[in-house]
């Protein structure tokens, strides 16, 4: 069982972390968001009236900045501010600056009621926080350390509990908790690069123990283009890639995310029965891999090491997963996880998954005898052997997919055989009449299958640490695997989709 939010009881920190608003939040489709600040001026803040809105005024943090009392900081590029204090500051429509350098810290950086003074109401009034642009025209290097912060669940290191801002091209690392909490709505996330936590690198969740109605659970919230990697906890049992879960509303979208060797989960959308359904989650273009172990060796017998891990408790939520791809997870690449759907799940690759549940699946998506999903283009496939992380043993890769539903043009893997569906029919793994038609080919599906990081084992770290978060990505921060996992022209895989194309996800970046 995951474990529920922690909240600390003392009234304390229940008015630092912001008490649940009853309102409905307006809605918008924040996957069609800029992730750019809006440049004209804001609507209105909660603190000035509607006649006299707060001027947009741009300012400045920096690591040694200043509070301004005892000190000449007021936020100017000459004289800036410490972080929190440029918080308090910031008026709707403007952009706090961060100048290079590691902002420590051993508390939470919280951004909520008591700390954003002057709250933006619209996509008008976004705020933006990124670092200032050098020299090159790129943005410096800004890190949020909270390596000296001990484990427990109040100690995250960035919360968002307030809507309409924008956090982008920053690493955040060693938070006590997770590296960053969303409760608010309408928030962009962009560009992160978030490691060696304990809980989740990067979670959505209430903002509050009273919010206990979906509408006033995080929604609308955009996280895009973020690496999270090597968190962990002492269990070994709550430390995701990302989380999206357990108390979450709807509209809430992950785009272009990378999630690896974290000791759990890549991603985790669960349920709980106390709280209910959490709002249907989009999650596209995005990739897991390597998880259930870090890539330091640490792992537990907690550790689940799923790459999508799409429900729990039997609860139906109708998430969406587009041009994804899962390999090489210690367990199963994608999982309803008892979410008896309906799940839309396209043009998704799940590889040589069960590297140390080898009776785990690269799909599995029907652990309810109700389960009712919709795939199509989906590519499982299984090659090689599948090198156990913790004891070393290996077995030949031979995923054992289980699929209930609606399958259209998809090739799945079961038992060293592939079957196939060419056109959109009932599909049952259970049921040799819809499990597939067999299909063999000699021809190698993948240009290449060349693991951009390799896995570590229990108590020994990988061979190699690569920086997934810049060699995986373009200019634009868009991922780019070139020819690791992209279909082999030349193969008949290259046609077998729908329309003619290729089966799979296309993550090349060509």
């Amino acid at each position: 069982m995951k474990k529920t939010i922690a909240f600390i009881p003392s009234l304390l920190f229940l008015v630092l972390l912001g008490s649940c608003s009853p309102s409905e939040p307006s809605v918008s489709d924040s996957s069609s968001s800029s992730s750019s600040p809006v440049e004209s001026t804001s609507s209105a803040s909660s603190s000035s009236s509607s006649v006299n809105p707060l001027p947009k005024k741009d300012l400045y943090a920096s690591p040694d900045g200043g509070k301004g009392f005892n000190d000449d900081a007021d936020g100017s590029k000459e004289h800036p501010y410490e972080f929190i204090t440029a918080i308090n500051h910031l008026t709707p429509g403007s952009t706090l600056y961060l100048m290079k350098g590691t902002y420590s810290s051993f508390t939470p950086y919280l951004i909520n009621a008591e700390t954003d003074l002057h709250p933006a109401t619209s996509e008008e009034g976004r705020k933006t926080i990124c670092p200032m642009k050098g020299e090159d025209g790129k943005p410096v290097s800004v890190t949020f350390d909270f390596s000296q912060m001990s484990f427990s669940s109040s100690n995250r290191g960035i919360s968002i509990n307030t809507d309409y801002w924008t956090l982008k091209d920053v690493e955040v690392k060693g938070a006590g908790d997770n590296g960053v909490y969303i409760g608010g709505n309408h928030n962009i996330v962009e560009h992160l690069d978030i490691h060696d936590c304990q809980d989740s690198g990067l979670q959505l969740g209430r903002k509050a123990s009273d919010c206990t109605s979906m509408d006033t659970w995080p929604s609308y919230n955009l996280i895009k283009n973020v690496t999270s990697h090597d968190n962990h906890d002492p269990s070994g049992e709550d430390s995701d890639g990302f989380a999206c879960k357990l108390t979450t509303g709807v509209g809430n979208v992950f785009d272009g995310c990378i999630s690896y060797n974290n000791v759990d989960d890549g991603w985790d959308l669960y349920a709980k029965a106390e709280t209910g359904p959490i709002g249907p989650v989009t999650i596209q273009n995005c990739i897991a891999f390597n998880n259930g172990i870090t890539s330091y060796g640490v792992g537990t017998a907690n550790s689940d090491g799923n790459g999508f891990k799409l429900g729990g408790e039997s609860i139906a939520v109708a998430h969406i997963v587009k041009n994804c791809i899962a390999f090489h997870n210690l367990a199963t690449g994608f999982t309803d996880n008892s979410n008896p759907g309906t799940i839309h799940i396209e043009n998704c690759t799940s590889f040589n998954n069960g590297t140390r549940d080898w009776d785990a699946a690269n799909i599995d998506m029907a652990r309810t005898s109700t389960s009712l999903n919709y795939y199509k283009n989906i590519f499982s496939y299984c090659t090689g052997d599948r090198v156990d992380p913790i004891t070393g043993n290996s077995t030949i890769a031979n995923s054992k997919d289980r699929y209930k539903g609606t399958a259209d043009h998809c090739l799945f893997y079961c038992g060293n055989s592939m079957l196939y569906f060419q056109d959109a029919d009932v599909c049952n793994f259970e049921k040799d009449d819809e499990a597939g038609s067999p299909y063999e080919s000699e021809v190698s599906p993948f240009v290449s299958i060349t693991t951009p990081q390799p896995q570590a084992s229990k108590g020994k770290e990988a061979s190699e640490h690569n920086d997934i978060h810049h060699l995986l990505r373009d200019e634009e921060g868009n991922i780019k695997l070139g020819d690791f996992l992209k279909i082999n022209p030349s193969s008949p895989f290259a046609t077998m989709g729908a329309g003619g194309k290729a089966l799979g996800a296309d993550l090349s970046g060509d």
